[in-house]
């Protein structure tokens, strides 16, 4: 007791109560992180649109429910599967659902594990919603008059990293568009927890990754897009990069250059002011979705050819 009293005693006091503080926020933030609020699928009138949509159900390569809309087009067409961010829905990319649409490609947007109507409680930032992703393309390889031999698919954020993680499992991804794409799980996960900590980010990244571990049953450096994006052969990528986050660009520029010459593929990198990673409204998100939808006309229906 007498220790406690102590000067020394105050001070080591102060100490052990700040770690006590940063690690409880870490693992109030980490649990945050992981269990996004759910977005259910708002009532969209898809009929005045005079747009087809189905509602599908599917299973996740490991079973976990999925739910999702499918607009088919003609038989025999290509097919584009939409990936959305942690913390949203497959809502947020039915304007560009749209738009592949309206060039013949039948589209496949889902909701993650963990989100709108889907099963599951938990968000892995892309590692366990690879499978959702596998499950995505099984749906589609059952679905007559799709080409499932050769698909294309979209991701932001979560989404584009669940996609370079399937892609390594699944050749019949042939066209990439990735947006916002992190190189691995700790990128986002330290990132989020200690948003505009520049210390914390460069010195306690051991802690959220910790917490992330003992929350998922499993360490988060299995798979990084990091180190399977280089190992896709006969891929064609398109990288969008947000201009306003330079640690990000740097990290997807590095990506991009992982990527071997091939004779076969081609690979871009754009760097644009905003992305669908940090919203886009009027004139600025119609320029994005033709441009994503052009690389999937050009790249996708080429390497039917």
């Amino acid at each position: 007791m007498r220790f406690w009293r102590s000067r020394v005693g105050a001070i080591v006091f102060v100490v052990l109560v700040a770690c006590g503080v940063v690690v409880g926020a870490t693992v109030v933030q980490v649990h945050r992180g992981t269990t996004p609020h759910r977005f259910p699928p708002p009532p969209i009138d898809f009929s005045a649109m005079r747009i087809v949509v189905e509602q599908v159900r599917f299973p996740a390569s490991d079973g976990v429910p999925l739910g999702g809309w499918l607009l088919p087009a003609a038989s025999g067409s290509s097919a584009v599967i939409l990936c959305h961010d942690a913390g949203s829905s497959r809502a947020a990319l039915i304007n560009l659902a749209i738009t592949l649409r309206a060039q013949d490609f039948t589209v496949l947007l889902f909701d993650f594990r963990g989100h709108g109507d889907s099963g599951g409680s938990r968000s892995t930032f892309g590692l366990d919603e690879k499978r959702d992703v596998l499950g995505a393309i099984d749906l589609l390889a059952r679905r007559p008059g799709v080409e499932s031999k050769r698909l294309g698919i979209y991701g932001v954020g979560m989404g584009a990293h669940a996609a370079v993680l399937a892609a390594a499992d699944r050749p019949a991804l042939r066209v990439l568009v990735v947006d916002a794409l992190y190189p691995d799980v700790e990128f986002r996960l330290v990132r989020e927890v200690y948003a505009g900590w520049g210390f914390a980010v460069d010195r306690l990244a051991f802690l959220p990754r910790g917490v992330f571990a003992a929350l998922r049953g499993g360490a988060s450096d299995g798979e990084r897009a990091a180190d399977v994006i280089g190992a896709l052969p006969g891929r064609d990528f398109l990288f969008l990069v947000p201009a306003g986050d330079g640690a990000l660009a740097d990290a997807m520029q590095r990506m991009y250059e992982s990527i071997p010459e091939q004779a076969d593929a081609d690979g871009n990198l754009v760097v644009l002011p905003s992305t669908q990673a940090d919203g886009l409204y009027d004139d600025q998100l119609t320029r994005y979705h033709e441009r994503v939808s052009g690389f999937f006309v050009t790249r996708l229906r080429k390497s039917a050819a």
